[in-house]
């Protein structure tokens, strides 16, 4: 799992079958500073949490989990999923900056 915030939503007219009614975001991971420390990705909202730019979200990235944990019963590729937006994060003596 990862820790990411979502910079930006993927709009598309046509879609694969597989993928219809599914919302598409665009993550980049988040260390626990809250800087940025990956590259963009495109995921799933799995848990219909309704995230959106700015969130931070907690991402399965693996294809069968995040599969099942966008409630898929088609054999489409899907590598990450979002399965919750964070609330907050508590490290003890460090804070993290949402």
């Amino acid at each position: 799992m990862l820790i990411a915030k979502v910079v930006g939503n993927v709009v598309s007219t046509q879609k694969h079958e597989d993928y219809r009614g599914h919302k598409l975001l665009i993550i980049r991971q988040v260390g626990t500073d809250g800087e940025f420390c990956g590259p963009e990705m495109i995921t799933v909202d799995g848990a219909d949490s309704d995230a959106g730019v700015g969130d931070i979200v907690l991402v399965i990235q693996e294809g069968g989990g995040a599969r099942h944990a966008a409630r898929c019963d088609h054999p489409g590729p899907i590598d990450l999923c979002v399965i919750a937006v964070v609330d907050m994060i508590n490290i003890p003596h460090q804070e993290f900056i949402q």
